[in-house]
């Protein structure tokens, strides 16, 4: 019978499938399979049902059982499923079988966990040679008790844990119920997480425990200043600097330009918005400039927002941003106010935000600058007022400088 090798009828009974396969003679089985699919979208939408699944009743009717045999189908499956063992005092259920509450039994749990925690800890270090007996989540367990097949030991391994599928198959459950108990467990886990971080997150107790807050160093003895400067070098954990350390000039700058391509590639795109670190005009002028580049040369030979260049200052011990790069030629733009434009600034004022002196910005401009021909680079300094006064002949004077 042609019905009998495809896995979509694979729990069907045999007289009813030599029934269809009568009833359909001249259809195709992708014929027979679409009649029998719009006939389980009805069931499930007429009893408002996600799913019909192997203990519905309904799942064994459409498939040409008996309700008396889909009945005993259903309880076939059930008594198949491994009942949950209450022996086990790290169990809810070794406590509430014996007449205790679930809160007590949730207390008792972690009382024992933590006497056992500490009687390892004091065995620890009474005796430096002691091994702890091996896990069930290691290979070696599995294998002290005779087995040699990986693939059956990483499942046993796999089975030691909700939030792997193969534990709710081990139970008894099918391939989709066991996906979604996973979810279900995930997302209980996560609601816990959720509710026990809201309850805790004003503890300044809490908050000593991670290493992401100035409370954790706070409490190791540092002083305010030195907290804030450890947090932030935790924080920071990919830098040019670290990879010109570990890497050397050339090849640290490299690695950490190709980074900032990809990482930035990723998380850039049409549903997500991020500063460029640049104001509006500056951004204006730059796009302006990459449709004029676009209409002669091919786009992927300047890099420009998703792919800033980086270069590595030395003296500084830091990198530095440009905002426009192509082949050996760099153009930045300098707003009028925070790089504070000569034409309106005098070099002792003090800058209204930055708080330092206007000849300290220039200096600085003039460093980046000057980076940028150590590292073979030419460069083209736009300024705001320029751009706004005349857009025309800026960008002209920019397609000169470019080559382009």
């Amino acid at each position: 019978m042609r019905l009998d090798n495809d896995i979509f009828f694979i729990n069907f009974n045999y007289n009813y499938l030599l029934f269809l396969d009568n009833f359909y003679e001249n259809k195709t089985i992708v014929h027979i399979k679409n009649d029998i699919k719009k006939q389980i979208e009805k069931i499930r939408q007429n009893n408002n049902i996600k799913q019909i699944k192997e203990r519905n009743i309904d799942y064994w009717l459409i498939r040409g059982w008996s309700y008396d045999d889909g009945i005993y189908k259903i309880n076939e499956i059930n008594n198949k499923r491994k009942k949950p063992k209450n022996n086990n005092v790290l169990t809810s259920g070794y406590w509430i079988s014996r007449g205790f509450t679930e809160e007590y039994a949730k207390n008792k749990i972690s009382n024992i966990q933590k006497e056992r925690s500490e009687k390892a800890v004091n065995t620890k270090k009474l005796n430096p040679n002691y091994k702890p007996p091996l896990s069930p989540f290691i290979k070696e367990f599995w294998i002290k008790r005779g087995m040699v097949d990986n693939d059956e030991i990483e499942y046993k391994i796999k089975t030691q844990r909700k939030l792997n599928k193969e534990y709710w198959l081990n139970k008894g459950f099918n391939e989709e119920e066991s996906i979604i108990k996973v979810q279900e467990y995930q997302k209980d886990n996560n609601n816990k997480k959720q509710a026990k971080w809201e309850n805790n997150k004003i503890s300044i107790e809490f908050k000593k425990q991670f290493n992401t807050k100035i409370e954790f160093y706070l409490d190791k003895g540092f002083t305010h200043k030195e907290s804030k400067q450890l947090l932030k070098e935790r924080q920071t954990t990919f830098t040019l600097e670290k990879c010109v350390d570990k890497y050397g000039l050339d090849k640290g700058t490299e690695i950490y330009n190709n980074r900032q391509k990809k990482w930035i590639k990723k998380m850039f795109n049409e549903n997500t918005c991020m500063s460029t670190g640049r104001s509006n005009i500056s951004d204006n002028f730059i796009q302006e400039l990459i449709l004029t580049v676009n209409d002669i040369v091919i786009s992927d030979k300047f890099l420009y927002g998703k792919d800033e260049k980086f270069l590595y200052d030395k003296l500084e011990k830091k990198g530095k941003r440009y905002d426009f790069c192509y082949e050996n030629k760099i153009i930045e733009f300098n707003g009028d106010f925070w790089h504070s434009n000569p034409c309106y600034c005098d070099k002792n004022d003090i800058h209204r935000v930055k708080k330092v002196k206007n000849s300290l910005i220039w200096e600085h401009d003039k460093r980046k600058i000057n980076l940028a021909h150590e590292h073979n680079y030419k460069t083209l300094v736009i300024w705001e007022s320029e751009y706004k006064n005349d857009k025309d002949n800026v960008i002209k004077k920019c397609k000169i400088f470019l080559n382009i």
